[in-house]
């Protein structure tokens, strides 16, 4: 009789049975929201932060100066050929894991050190007038946290305003947009986390050997899909670093190429082989209805000035 009662309990609460037994394989395998492990700050130990123990990297870095270049820029879009300029500018800083933003507290607890990309593009004349900027946060830590762990961009231009944000949760990465054109307005999303073609700037100044090669995923610029209307979403590509000497100054200078092949679309970056890592020029194309549009970008100047 007992056997009964039970056989006609567990059928009229199967379903009920089998939800509490997907929640507690859930817990014992720490995959709920509440477990997923988030970026925070970790007090490394030396030995696991390659970057703290170089001391040409401290004395070049760590000055409380930030390095400004100026590029000249070129740029062709449908067949129009424009010039601008671009500022790019790094400075090491404190950032606030849990807060994500940049922070001058004396308390580190809940902090890491990062090397902060501000780029600055304008075009100041011509059909095309605009002006674009970039904020990428990578830590110098690429061991305990091995992707940037915010991007920001934004776009202002004679028709109105763009921005997203891009932030490291671990094993995704959380995306915000919002934008003044309807097809460009994509609502937050989630995307699986993979190399972000916006944090390679930066892994170039601080460890280009560590730069990820040969064929990888990764989630093209966020002015590249903001300009083609694409959803945020990691692409299969080829990554190529190569070492090269200049024809002329003899120097020797390496070069990074990313192709994705399905897009028509090709990055290449030219900087120096030797510490600092200097980045000289680089490049860009890819295919739209029909054209091929492109950005150059050559150092005219760099130095290092004190930002307030």
């Amino acid at each position: 009789m007992n056997l009964q009662i039970l056989d006609k309990w567990i059928r009229g609460n199967f379903l009920f049975l089998c939800i509490i037994l997907a929640c507690l394989f859930a817990v014992v395998k720490k995959a709920t929201i509440f477990q997923i492990e988030k970026p925070t700050n970790t007090t490394a130990p030396l030995e696991d932060n390659p970057l703290a123990k170089d001391q040409a990297f401290q004395q070049y870095w760590n000055t409380g100066l930030s390095e400004l270049n100026t590029y000249e820029l070129t740029q062709t879009m449908d067949t129009s050929q424009q010039k601008g300029q671009i500022q790019l500018v790094f400075t090491m800083v404190d950032f606030d894991t849990k807060k994500r933003m940049q922070t001058t507290s004396s308390d580190k607890s809940a902090s890491t050190t990062v090397l902060k990309q501000n780029l600055i593009q304008k075009i100041a004349s011509g059909v095309y007038e605009y002006s674009l900027t970039n904020s990428t946060f990578t830590p110098t830590n690429y061991v305990v946290f091995p992707h940037a762990l915010k991007v920001e961009y934004t776009k202002q231009n004679t028709r109105g305003h763009e921005y997203s944000q891009v932030d490291w949760q671990g094993q995704t990465f959380l995306y915000k947009g919002k934008s003044d054109f309807q097809p460009k307005a994509q609502q937050d999303t989630s995307v699986k986390t993979a190399w972000l073609e916006d944090e390679i700037w930066n892994r170039v100044r601080l460890s280009p050997q560590t730069l990820p090669d040969g064929e990888i995923e990764m989630i093209p610029s966020l002015e590249y899909l903001h300009t083609t209307n694409q959803k945020v979403e990691a692409i299969s590509c080829k990554a190529t670093l190569e070492e090269k000497t200049d024809s002329l100054s003899k120097q020797v200078l390496k070069n990074y190429t990313i192709e994705y092949p399905e897009k028509h679309r090709k990055v290449s970056i030219q900087f120096e082989a030797q510490f600092p890592y200097k980045i000289l020029n680089w490049e860009s194309s890819f295919e739209q209805n029909g054209k091929v549009n492109t950005m150059k970008a050559r150092l005219v100047q760099s130095k290092q000035v004190a930002l307030k």
